[in-house]
């Protein structure tokens, strides 16, 4: 396999071991309304406000999203990898 082929590759294995890690722990009772489910850290009130994903529709923190000007809305740092 050439070196775009392998990086691909671990990049797909690492998307699909999120998703993996993120239907585990939204199953957990309200999980995702406390806590980031990329990192896991708690909101808080202004300090670590929660923002929905546009593609996956979790809810992720400061630190594991960006604002994408072009549509308005939040992404998560694994839905930019993805796209």
């Amino acid at each position: 396999m050439g070196s775009r082929g392998q990086v691909e590759g671990e990049l797909k294995q690492k998307l699909d071991e999120e998703g993996s890690k993120c239907s585990i722990l939204a199953k957990q009772q309200n999980f995702n309304e406390r806590c980031c489910i990329r990192c896991c850290s708690p909101f808080t009130f202004l300090i670590n406000t929660k923002r929905p994903c546009q593609d996956c529709k979790y809810n992720i923190c400061k630190n594991c999203s960006s604002y994408e000007k072009k549509e308005k809305a939040w992404l998560c740092t694994v839905c930019q990898q993805a796209r």
